[in-house]
């Protein structure tokens, strides 16, 4: 990517962008939505085997699966968005605000702090970890804990060009365009 130009993103970001965000990275990239599913169909299992089971009582051992069942992964996922919406109006995102600056370059990217004057960070590309393409947004991984958000619109070159110089610097197995599974 040497032979490229500089791109410059001035990231503003909103809470619907984070809200995206942090759905993707816990639930999908990390997996964490799977146990409260898994959980739920187990239990929804047996109350239907109870159910048909026709004993007595077997109706109110049945409710009891369903109501504990359903219950407790809807209050993990309530929780979890509860969370996610205190930490956007934490960050006072609710209008947008920006927050960071991200330099891609030919070696790797640079990360300037909007909030704290002076704190920089640069990433080489082969230390970066992925990219994911989703719609509105790129979620660039410098590691497996810590992304910067590149949302649509607002690099100073046209979204697709932002997504090939991401890309090039990755390579193509680092990186995942909208739609794909791996």
């Amino acid at each position: 990517m040497a032979d490229a130009r500089e791109i410059t993103i001035p990231v503003q970001l909103d809470a619907g962008t984070f809200r995206r965000f942090a759905c993707f990275d816990t639930l999908i990239r990390k997996k964490r939505g799977i146990r409260p599913v898994v959980f739920a169909v187990i239990l929804i299992a047996f109350a239907i085997a109870a159910l048909l089971s026709g004993k007595p009582q077997s109706g109110l051992i049945a409710g009891v699966l369903l109501a504990v069942g359903c219950g407790l992964p809807l209050v993990y996922f309530g929780m979890f968005l509860g969370q996610v919406n205190r930490q956007a109006a934490q960050q006072k995102l609710e209008k947008g605000k920006t927050v960071y600056t991200v330099t891609l370059r030919g070696d790797g990217f640079t990360v300037v702090n909007n909030r704290k004057a002076g704190e920089t960070i640069t990433v080489p590309w082969q230390d970066a970890d992925s990219a994911y393409r989703k719609k509105g947004c790129i979620y660039l991984y410098a590691g497996p804990q810590r992304a910067f958000l590149l949302p649509s619109g607002q690099a100073d070159a046209p979204d697709e060009e932002v997504w090939q110089a991401v890309a090039r610097g990755l390579g193509e197995e680092k990186c995942r365009p909208a739609g794909t599974r791996k």
